[in-house]
């Protein structure tokens, strides 16, 4: 009994640490519309400054309530400087933008407080224990519980029992009407979202003597908040409250008595409520997130860009004979990560659907080639061919239930159904090896050439990315593309006129998955090995900011996208530990100035008219 005790208390702790995530978030989506996937960084912002302040004045409760100040500041200056010219662009570039600051303040925290984990002691008084009934609990644990109590009835006074709580909810209801009535709507705006950034920060230093610090510790609670969040209703305070007490208890309890399924089960149970109530259990609907800027292909056909293309083709079938296999292996696996990146495009350029689970498919395909050739001794082509029917299956299955929800909801969706994928490769460690990852023994030959010559695999990675390439591009130009684009555009137009078009993006979904596995098995023959990084959310991140840095609805997007990033990790790696800052800015500013893409604004700015069909 007193086991089961201190697993419901422990579950009740690890509830109030999410709620105190889940009230920010909620608050922020709730009045703002604003979705802020860097809202795990404030947590863990605050657990870091946090740290400092009590090394400097080695006072645990000092630290508690000024660490949250420099926090707040900071994320009201991204809100103020970044977000606010972003509000009418709709939620993904919310969520683009925001992304890109991950990069940033993980970069940032391990330059200023270093790489390994570090630990916040609790408050003296609190470190002893306190018994209750038959067992006895650590003192600090029950006041965290206490904490989050008090916390939930404070906001709900506040938003109930307030006039600042009657002016966010009038905001909420209508922005302009209370606008109109006086209200300052930006200056309420910045509150709320400092509010909801304090909550975090303050998160953030009371987790530190439960959880520790380090860096990646905002991406590991980012995604329990945002299932919070999901399940009890984006937007609503008491579904923050009862989601964050069902995860925190479920995620506890499962860990101790089925250490296996804990994970699992948790995603399953966001996408059974997502299916059953897309708004969650308190929550209500809110508008779809905005496709992404895109341009119409054409159908001409001149001869310039016929010579542009034979001069580009001359120069990849030129480039491996002059360069040592570094080189040729880096470009091969741009052409890898270039039909990837072109699979998500289909369904987020040129259908307008927004999918966070997409490097589920990758690894689908990279999990058959390693699990077919090691464990079943078969061909690797074989596993190829296993790996795209796999990941097909998945995505039609997936995208049976996802295609019936849109925007937000779709989002986080395939956000569940990719974790769930990546919970079974990271739990099944007889089958992918878990955390170790899966390793390839030999790769195979192809014609007799052995895949082990980088030159051999540079062809072979060419020779897929041409003919994907020249798939899409065939596919995008027939009478199936333009009813995705048409979907895309307006979607309730599409259905007045006849077209299922509920079957048409689960086509579009279907395909894409397909082709993403297709990547995914290329990929595990060219590194021979794969492991569960490879379908985590931020790998399906990876493959958005390769697709919107390139440009979003342009083929030839995705591919420089691709080539961007994949050049920025490996090669700036080598001169400088900041990669990721360096990617996070870039991709901010891209967002920011160039909401085409690269390629989208050189289109609309440098070439001619009559070129601009060729490279769409």
């Amino acid at each position: 009994m007193a086991y089961l005790v201190a697993q419901l208390l422990n579950g009740l702790v690890y509830g109030m640490l999410l709620f105190l995530m889940a009230a920010g978030l909620s608050l922020i989506f709730g009045l703002m519309n604003v979705v802020s996937l860097a809202h795990g960084s404030f947590f863990m912002l605050g657990a870091f400054f946090g740290l400092t302040i009590f090394q400097l004045t080695n006072n645990f409760w000092a630290a508690f309530f000024l660490a949250p100040l420099p926090v707040v500041l900071i994320g009201m200056a991204m809100e103020r400087v970044f977000l606010r010219p972003l509000y009418r662009r709709g939620h993904m570039d919310q969520v683009l933008l925001t992304f890109g600051f991950l990069f940033v303040f993980f970069d940032l925290v391990q330059a200023v407080w270093g790489r390994t984990v570090r630990t916040l002691p609790a408050p003296e008084a609190l470190r002893g224990n306190t018994e209750i009934g038959a067992g006895v609990f650590s003192s600090y644990r029950l006041f965290l519980i206490a904490l989050g109590f008090a916390i939930a009835v404070l906001l709900w006074q506040l938003l109930e029992r307030s006039r600042i709580g009657a002016m966010v909810r009038a905001g909420v209801d209508d922005s302009a009407m209370a606008a109109g009535l006086g209200v300052n709507i930006p200056a309420l705006f910045a509150a709320v979202f400092g509010a909801g950034v304090a909550l975090a920060a303050l998160g953030g230093v009371a987790a530190g003597p439960v959880l520790g610090l380090y860096p990646g510790m905002d991406a590991e609670i980012l995604i329990p908040a945002f299932i919070v969040i999901v399940i009890g209703g984006m937007g609503s305070l008491r579904g923050a409250f009862a989601g964050s007490l069902l995860i925190g208890v479920a995620d506890t309890f499962g860990k101790a008595y089925l250490p296996s399924m804990a994970l699992f089960l948790i995603y399953l149970v966001m996408a059974l409520v997502l299916l059953a109530r897309p708004q969650g259990l308190f929550g209500i609907a809110h508008t779809h997130t905005a496709s992404a800027p895109t341009f119409a292909l054409s159908a001409d056909h001149p001869r310039q860009t016929r010579l542009i293309g034979l001069i580009l083709l001359t120069a990849m079938m030129v480039f491996p004979f002059l360069v040592s296999s570094y080189p040729r292996d880096l470009l091969a696996e741009i052409y890898i990560f270039a039909i990837l990146a072109m699979s998500l495009d289909l369904i987020l350029g040129f259908t307008g659907l927004m999918s966070l689970g997409h490097a589920g498919f990758f690894g689908l395909g990279a999990y058959a080639v390693a699990i077919l050739t090691t464990h079943a001794g078969a061909s690797a082509w074989l596993g190829l061919a296993g790996g795209v029917l796999l990941a097909a299956v998945a995505a039609a299955v997936i995208g049976f239930f996802c295609v019936r929800t849109a925007g937000i909801t779709f989002l986080m969706l395939t956000l569940a159904f990719g974790q769930l994928i990546f919970s079974a490769a990271l739990k099944w460690r007889d089958i992918t090896g878990g955390s170790d990852g899966l390793a390839i023994a030999q790769k195979p030959s192809l014609f007799g050439a052995d895949l082990a010559n980088s030159l051999t695999m540079y062809f072979l990675a060419l020779a897929c990315f041409l003919s994907c390439y020249w798939g899409l591009r065939r596919l995008l130009n027939a009478p199936l593309g333009h009813v995705f684009v048409g979907i895309r555009e307006n979607e309730a137009r599409m259905m007045a006129i006849g077209y299922p078009t509920r079957r048409y993006k689960l086509l579009s979904f279907v395909i894409a998955g397909g082709l993403a596995g297709f990547s995914g098995g290329l990929y595990a023959i060219f590194n021979s090995f794969i492991s569960p990084d490879a379908v985590y959310w931020t790998a399906s991140g990876d493959i958005l900011i390769m697709v919107i840095l390139g440009g979003a609805g342009t083929l030839v997007g995705p591919v420089i996208g691709s080539g961007l990033f994949l050049l920025m990790k490996n090669v700036v790696s080598t001169y400088s530990d900041h990669w990721m800052l360096i990617i996070g800015v870039v991709f901010i500013c891209c967002v920011m100035f160039f909401p085409g893409g690269i390629w989208g604004s050189v289109r609309q700015i440098a070439l001619p008219k009559a070129l601009k069909w060729r490279f769409a």
